[in-house]
């Protein structure tokens, strides 16, 4: 190591100045390492500014391949990528210790206070509660009452945010028992930092968190129905656009559950079934990231779309198990705070190992008289959290602010709490300034096991995204690994159970929803369709360069023709119209075309869609997908001009997309929709460029030039050339394009693929022995099959004024017309007899006639 790299580095840890009154994690307050981090400060300060500044952005592209995301409220798609500051926070063992032992008791405490409410409610009955804190609470959901799942714990999961003070001592903040987030991203941070710092973290000897997911599966296993031998267990999600959606994909993932929404799930027979292809399968456990109130419309929120009717009474029979249990929300109640010393003394019979951050409930006379004496010095919080109730920092308002929250208190003082302002301790977090002293909040996790908890060791530690900000990840909040270090080297485990018994597989198809399918399908569409529009925009502009400034007619022709065939083949009408004004300046145009995500049938808008298919079921895809995936944010949707290089930047990723799908996916069920989806597309694709580009005769050289910008297009011309040799004439080519089924672009090869697809896909009991869609395909197949490719390319008068003498060529116009029907036939009948439909949906495909949009159900 060089004198300047160290020197660097020292400057990096000896400069790092916390608040002189404060307690830093790192330092103490003579600035002096504290013991257990002295390994990482001394690599810290070995690695130097710049050397950290790379790993930096390196975590952040691990992220940004991996598709981290983090969704804001309101956003309409994932537009916030999950930060992660790489330096992470060190506990010892022993600290660990003691913050294990507390968050365990205090999930225990919970799950007592969560059975009772839901139960005989002694605690309110005893007055222990008051009853305005309960009731009144929007989590407390009273449809659930008496509702229980098999074993002594209602409370399955639990995390705790706990915080450092000024002095060193912990606090509990909050608890979260709704749908707690947070663990997957845990396990996402750990997998990065061992990335960018992989022999810091193996010398470092840092407890895993493989043991707390262990447990997850198996206590889902636990509280599957009595009667339950293999449960069938999934993760009900809100959907991609939900705020953690990746964690959600990432659990489904890693535990080898299905995800699946509320649409997905029906209510049949008194139990919960999941819409699987060609059949319904039972639901026996439902791990839940959907809101107690959205989850049944039918018995909690009518308005809500994310839930299932009939789930609350599928509880009640006890046919299905909802962890966390519907309605553990409640426990969320910062109302609750302020008694649970005394519920520790009752219901544990000991006292509260971590005490809760101060609160004074305003129900109470003398908790109301604190807080209105001191509201310039309190956080104010609504008991429960709702949209326009947030929590209010009484030392960032005026007086008159002030004086309107004392009103609202005093209007109905048993909705609020206040709480004291907590000092926070600082950790050092890496900015673009070096290190710098930041506020943390670290949540843990309890997972129940037997007959107590479980905690993940160590947690998911959050920063505040500048030094006065509130720590929220909806605000920007930084997250950082938390390592809990070990005296001793941990044996490396996976997330297995070790049974000691073997489990039937899963039947292909099984545990894939219908909705699932149909985004493969529409991914596979899409894909194809970004991949051939990039092609056909790479030979436009390849010709726009050879013949923007030549006074050769028939290169004006034909660069022309294809601007035409660009607008008809991706019908972006007006676009480039015959005679328009935007042939003579086609840039605009083509920009729009690569570039307008909003604007239907352009490149950005096939892949924004292919990329909204792939959220949906990016629990079915691999990391090497996502890595795909990412790129092809960055280089296009992130693009703000179009260039040839940006397009060939696009088409690699696709064509990675593409080899990924041959090579890496089991041929289930799922991938034989996508290629479906793909072999359709490519040949409504391969058909419509045909049919704009040579049903009309043109002159000779014009000709000449479109057979060789159409064979590039589709991706043959090397083999034409291999084949014909110098002479080029339309019957060879619709004999390589249309009828070569060893040619992996031609219409027979992707009939040929589709056909297998079909015959591949799940049947349903009593279904016909030919399908709707293998009718349609076998008739588009003999259809092509019968082609007489000399026919096709003879011409005859009465064509379109202005090309060839106004010949034309009807019969290729017919039978690419009947080809481009036929396709679209079959993926109606693909769409008719496996996809549910949940609402209308629709998108402009290639039309039947030059202008017309053709309206059909598709995922948009």
């Amino acid at each position: 190591m060089t004198q300047a790299a160290t020197g660097a580095g020292t400057d990096m840890v000896a400069g790092y100045r916390p608040p002189v009154a404060g307690y830093d994690e790192m330092v103490d307050r003579t600035g002096a390492l504290r013991p257990h981090w002295g390994h990482v400060g001394h690599v810290l300060e070995g690695l130097g500014a710049e050397e950290l500044a790379r790993r930096r952005a390196e975590a952040a592209r691990l992220l940004d391949d991996d598709g981290v995301t983090y969704n804001i409220y309101g956003a309409a798609r994932p537009t916030s990528r999950w930060s992660l500051d790489p330096v992470p926070v060190l506990l010892t063992s022993a600290e660990w210790a003691g913050i294990e032992s507390a968050v365990v008791q205090r999930a225990e405490l919970l799950n007592l206070i969560l059975a009772d409410l839901y139960g005989p409610r002694d605690l309110l009955r005893r007055r222990l509660l008051p009853p305005e804190v309960v009731l009144a609470h929007g989590g407390f959901l009273r449809p659930c009452d008496q509702i229980r799942i098999p074993g002594s714990q209602q409370l399955f999961t639990v995390a705790t945010d706990v915080a450092r003070d000024s002095d060193g001592q912990f606090w509990v903040l909050a608890d979260r028992a709704q749908a707690p987030s947070g663990a997957g991203y845990a396990l996402q941070n750990r997998s990065v930092v061992s990335r960018v710092f992989p022999s810091l973290h193996r010398d470092a000897q840092v407890h895993r968190l493989a043991p707390f997911f262990r447990a997850l599966r198996a206590g889902l296993e636990a509280v599957a129905p009595p009667s339950t031998r293999e449960p069938r267990i999934v993760i009900l999600t809100p959907g991609p656009m939900a705020e953690t959606a990746f964690e959600h994909a990432l659990l489904a993932s890693r535990l080898g559950y299905s995800l699946v929404e509320g649409s997905d799930l029906t209510f049949r027979d008194g139990r919960i079934w999941v819409r699987s292809l060609a059949r319904k399968e039972q639901v026996d456990v439902i791990l839940r990231r959907v809101d107690s109130g959205f989850c049944d419309p039918l018995e909690l929120r009518p308005d809500s779309q994310l839930g299932v009717p009939g789930l609350v009474e599928a509880c009640r029979r006890g046919t299905v198990t909802v962890v966390n249990t519907l309605g553990s929300s409640v426990l969320e109640n910062p109302g609750l705070l302020p008694f649970l010393p005394r519920l520790a003394q009752t219901l544990l019979g000991a006292e509260l190992e971590m005490p809760s951050i101060p609160t004074w409930w305003c129900g109470d006379p003398a908790g109301l008289d604190h807080v209105l004496t001191n509201l310039e010095h309190l956080v104010l919080k609504p008991l429960t959290r709702e949209a326009g109730a947030a929590a209010v920092f009484g030392w960032t308002l005026a007086r008159h602010e002030l004086d309107e929250v004392a009103e609202r208190i005093a209007e109905r003082p048993s909705a609020w709490v206040g709480q004291a302002q907590l000092a926070l301790a600082s950790v050092p977090t890496l900015t673009d300034a070096g290190l710098e002293a930041r506020r943390s909040v670290l949540r843990t996790f309890c997972v129940a096991r037997d007959d107590s908890y479980l905690a993940m060791t160590g947690g998911l530690t959050r920063v505040a995204a500048s030094r006065q900000a509130v720590i929220s990840s909806q605000t920007g909040a930084l997250s950082k690994d938390t390592w809990v270090l070990a005296s001793e080297p941990e044996k490396m485990t996976g997330l297995w159970l070790d049974s000691g018994r073997i489990v039937a597989a899963v039947e292909p198809g099984g545990s894939m929803s219908s909705r699932a399918a149909e985004n493969l399908f529409w991914l596979g569409r899409y894909a194809e369709r970004a991949e051939d529009t990039v092609r056909l925009m790479r030979v436009v502009h390849d010709r726009r360069n050879d013949f923007a400034h030549d006074t050769n007619a028939a290169g004006t022709a034909c660069l022309q023709a294809l601007l035409v065939a660009l607008t008809e083949v991706t019908v972006t009408y007006p676009g480039f119209s015959p005679g328009g004004p935007g042939l003579d300046d086609p840039g605009p145009e083509l920009e729009s075309l690569a570039l307008d995500d909003n604007r239907a049938g352009t490149l950005a808008y096939s892949v924004r869609r292919l990329l909204d298919a792939a959220y949906t079921v990016r629990d079915q895809l691999s990391l090497d997908t996502w890595l795909v995936i990412s790129g092809l944010h960055r280089e296009l949707l992130d693009q703000p001009t179009l260039g040839r290089a940006t397009l060939g930047q696009v088409l690699n990723s696709l064509l990675a997309l593409a080899g990924l799908g041959a090579e890496s996916m089991v041929r289930d069920p799922g991938w034989r929709f996508m290629d479906a989806g793909r072999r359709i597309e490519r040949g409504v694709q391969l058909a419509a460029l045909l049919r704009s580009t040579m049903t009309a005769e043109h002159d000779a050289g014009t000709e000449s030039l479109l057979l060789e910008s159409v064979l590039t297009a589709a991706e043959s011309i090397i083999t034409y050339r291999r084949r014909y040799r110098s002479h080029a004439h339309l019957e060879t080519m619709l004999d390589l394009l249309l009828l070569d089924p060893d040619n992996p672009r031609s219409l027979s090869h992707q009939l040929d693929l589709l056909l297998e697809d079909v015959r591949a896909l799940p049947v349903a009991a009593g279904a016909p022995r030919v399908s709707d869609a293998e009718k349609h395909a076998l008739e588009t197949s003999t259809i092509l099959r019968l082609a007489d490719t000399a026919a096709l390319a003879r011409s005859q008068p009465g064509g379109a004024s202005g090309a060839g003498g106004g010949r034309s060529r009807p019969e290729l116009a017919r039978f690419l017309g009947r080809v481009i029907d036929g396709l679209h036939a079959t993926a109606d009948a693909i769409s008719e007899a496996n996809f549910t439909e949940q609402l209308p949906q629709r998108s402009v495909l290639t039309p039947a006639d030059p202008g017309a949009a053709r309206v059909s159900r598709m995922f948009l």
